[in-house]
């Protein structure tokens, strides 16, 4: 298993993390988009369950480590840049029903690869950042908007304030931008139970069937999320 984590994740959480998978790398860029997510792997990465979708100007380091392992992807269309339209081209989300996003925020090969699914149109472009799949229609958001489209589409969704979330350059993060799944655990960069509610989302999760690892003792920390990669399932995007 590999994993891809924000370089300026606490280095508790990355040598924890290093613990889990057999590769991590850890995922930076410079003069491409804003500061605050430019160490953001969902910035220039799409992944579903047999899919990588990567930003044509994704970092060099990302492609070697990529490549080295053999890794199927395809390049996007678009560029990420520093302006909000082209910073959240690859931060969408996907199931095997529904695929989430702002409508006219996507790249264009995303779109073209879920084509099939039934698109669910929410108000937060930064959807990934923004948004957690607990599997079996439940989620967990960090977003009131898309806590209220979820539940509209009878989906089940727990609402978990952002107060308390660190980010670089701004005062809050998002929730989906602090984890990553790997099969049946939901990694955290932080630890959950420092937060004021952190117990309740703890319970929450816990009874989804998840089990929770926490990668650090310190304040949830939105890194733009874990993204983990099985080298026996990745298949490349082959239907486009």
């Amino acid at each position: 298993m590999l994993a891809i984590i924000d370089r300026r994740a606490p280095p508790e959480a990355i040598l924890n993390l290093m613990k889990h998978a057999d590769a991590v790398f850890q995922f930076e860029s410079d003069g491409i988009t804003f500061n605050s997510i430019s160490c953001h792997p969902d910035i220039f990465i799409y992944q579903d369950e047999y899919n990588l979708i990567i930003a044509p100007n994704a970092p060099l380091q990302l492609l070697e480590f990529l490549n080295v392992r053999m890794v199927k992807y395809i390049f996007g269309k678009k560029k990420v840049e520093e302006n909000f339209e082209n910073s959240v081209l690859y931060n969408c989300f996907s199931t095997d029903h529904y695929f989430f996003h702002k409508a006219g925020f996507t790249d264009p090969s995303i779109i073209k690869l879920n084509r099939h699914k039934e698109f669910i149109n929410l108000p937060q472009a930064y959807t990934r950042c923004s948004l957690t799949h607990l599997g079996n229609n439940r989620f967990i958001t960090s977003d009131k908007g898309i806590e209220k489209k979820l539940i509209q589409k009878g989906l089940e969704c727990y609402y978990f304030p952002p107060e308390q979330i660190s980010i670089i350059d701004h005062k809050n993060g998002f929730l989906g931008g602090t984890n990553g799944l790997c099969g049946n655990t939901l990694f955290f960069i932080g630890n959950i139970d420092l937060h004021k509610q952190g117990l309740s989302l703890r319970s929450y999760i816990e009874n989804s069937g998840i089990e929770i690892v926490s990668l650090s003792n310190s304040l949830l920390y939105d890194g733009g999320g874990i993204i983990f990669i099985d080298e026996k399932r990745n298949t490349a995007a082959l239907t486009i």
